[in-house]
């Protein structure tokens, strides 16, 4: 039902200058419903009260502007529109009040009180009452919000393809400079060093600073740290592992920040489409890198993927500050929400806390975090989640180079599969989440929903892949080959290759339901200490690329086995992290948020 506040009636008459002058200093009012041109996930549709500030032209001064009429009432009527009901006016006559729109009013059909006349409101205007997001009154069909987190996700697309190279370009640097199995695990797992350090500094900073800054820090380092691997890793392999932590100290700072950011900017209806959005955006990096190494190397040698990707970053480092990512919320429209609010006699939102703003206390809550039952829930998942996300990451290409007998190219083609998998199951899922939300279905039963989803599709598909692999008694005899004469050596039994493939990409897409999942859930339970508690769940989901890659280095030189090395573990921890998720997880605002 369409809701109406007071309206203050316009006189109208250019005779009456005092009223003139009286209303000039006054706020006008008119109330309007919204009805989104475009279902973009921007602009979604609602009806509200919208109160026009004084400074803003209303449907009546539009019309007046296109007929090159002075004042309102000059034909003996005020503007108004026939339909539902009727407006306001001094007089018998109406007419309707329309306007095609100028550059930049696109973003949804605005119509005065009960009528069809329509007029054109800037694109992300009316969503920003509601929401409290920055507005960009001069934006042309995208919100600024959204801007901002299309930004950080190719800041994310970024994170990952510096992520990803090590795990290509460590083939070629293995049979260069002669590693061995556990040389190649502790490579890849120096990255992780970092990235655990900085997961609750950075969650901590980023809530006190503004997750903007920080998440442009985080890009400057991680990029400086891949600049100088080549050369690192021509010194010494300890060398080499301190550039990766470089690398892994930027990176581990970027969730935290980003989900400040989105904690601050987005509205809950539309959470799950910009947590998938950026979140996304390490699928896509993934895939990107992926696709791109194999080339990269064959062509122009190891150290390029690493030259060209901190390149890409630090160019994204100059950019940023051009969209404005800190953009202040426009006091105006925020101050017309809470009218509106009272005028409707509902609660006013709650103002969001700007980065940097000292009388805010953010004295955060450590006790409470420890002792709460559903922040353990997320914590747990986070851990079993990016066991298999990272071990895998780290060592698909070695597997598919060992256990299959494929170069260098093609196994960072077959690797790249099961990523564009996951990226192109992306877009459904915050779209649906989202639906099923605005549904009616509880926020907690969504979460668990998702995230079993994320679970226990991958497990069956991991268990699948382990009695698919088989034990190949070529491992022992490729272990104690000296790395150059690895190139090349061919599987011993006939290795079903598209079936693995393909379950590997059923695994990833399935996994992509996380995003929806408990990737959401630190904004559900507090979005003012979001950034610190993915910090603290990101802690621990950044365990596994330590532990994880490091021990599937070892079991794979102790057991000769992928199996036992690499999929049995993973498939053990998604399914207890499911357990512990489905019972303990909430997504109900907590009493200390």
């Amino acid at each position: 039902m369409q809701q109406y506040a007071p309206t203050r009636q316009r006189m109208c008459g250019a005779s009456a200058p005092g009223i003139a002058s009286s209303i000039s200093r006054s706020i006008l009012r008119t109330p309007v419903r919204i009805q989104p041109l475009s279902r973009a996930p921007w602009q979604r549709a609602q009806r509200i009260p919208l109160y026009i500030p004084h400074g803003h032209q209303t449907p009546a001064d539009l019309k007046l502007q296109q007929q090159g009429g002075d004042e309102p009432g000059a034909d003996g009527s005020t503007p108004s529109s026939s339909g539902n009901g009727t407006s306001p006016s001094t007089s018998g006559s109406s007419s309707t009040a329309s306007t095609s729109g100028g550059a930049g009013w696109n973003g949804g059909q605005v119509e005065n009180q009960g009528g069809a006349g329509a007029l054109k409101l800037p694109a992300g205007y009316a969503s920003s009452i509601t929401s409290g997001a920055p507005v960009s009154n001069g934006s042309k069909g995208l919100p600024h919000r959204w801007r901002i987190v299309i930004m950080m996700a190719v800041a994310f697309v970024l994170c990952n393809m510096d992520k990803v190279n090590m795990s290509v370009a460590v083939i070629p640097m293995a049979h260069e400079l002669g590693w061995s199995a556990l040389d190649r695990g502790l490579v890849s797992s120096s990255f992780f060093w970092g990235y655990t350090a900085t997961q609750l500094p950075g969650g901590y900073i980023a809530t006190k600073v503004g997750g903007a800054k920080v998440l442009a820090a985080g890009v400057c380092l991680w990029s400086l740290g891949t600049l100088i691997a080549p050369p690192a890793a021509q010194v010494s392999l300890l060398a080499l592992c301190c550039s990766r932590v470089l690398v892994g100290l930027g990176e581990g700072v970027a969730p935290s920040a980003a989900t400040t950011v989105l904690a601050r900017l987005m509205p809950p209806n539309e959470r799950s489409r910009a947590v998938s959005m950026v979140w996304g955006g390490l699928d896509v990096g993934s895939a990107v890198g992926l696709l791109l190494s194999g080339p990269l190397i064959r062509c122009y040698g190891w150290p390029s993927v690493f030259y060209l990707f901190a390149g890409l970053g630090l160019f994204w480092c100059l950019f940023w500050p051009m969209v404005k990512p800190d953009q202040d919320v426009d006091r105006a429209v925020d101050k017309a929400a809470t009218a509106a609010a009272k005028a409707a006699n509902q609660a006013a939102p709650a103002p969001q806390p700007e980065p940097g703003d000292k009388s805010v206390s953010f004295n955060v809550p450590w006790a409470a975090f420890f002792s709460s039952a559903p922040v353990w829930a997320v914590t747990v998942a986070h851990f079993c989640f990016n066991w298999g996300y990272y071990t895998l990451l780290a060592w698909l290409p070695s597997y598919f180079e060992l256990a299959l007998g494929l170069n260098v190219d093609k196994s960072s083609l077959l690797t790249l599969i099961p990523y564009v998998a996951m990226t192109a199951m992306m877009p459904l899922v915050g779209p649906v989440a989202d639906g099923m939300v605005e549904r009616g279905m509880p926020l907690t039963t969504v979460r668990k929903l998702c995230q079993g989803i994320a679970f226990v599709g991958p497990a069956i598909c991991m268990i699948a892949c382990a009695i698919l692999t088989p034990t190949s008694s070529a491992m022992s005899m490729a272990s104690a080959t000296p790395a150059p004469l690895l190139v090349g050596v061919q599987p011993v039994a006939n290795v079903p290759t598209a079936a693995l493939v393909s379950l590997m990409s059923l695994a990833f897409a399935l996994s992509a339901w996380s995003r929806a999942g408990l990737y959401c859930n630190h904004q559900d339970l507090s979005p003012k200490y979001a950034g610190t508690l993915l910090g603290i769940t990101n802690t621990a989901g950044a365990l596994p690329g330590v532990l994880g890659v490091t021990a599937a280095g070892y079991l794979l030189d102790a057991t000769n086995s992928w199996a036992l090395a690499l999929f049995y573990p993973t498939a053990a921890c998604q399914l207890f992290g499911a357990l512990i998720y489905s019972i303990f997880a909430s997504s109900e605002r907590q009493p200390w948020s």
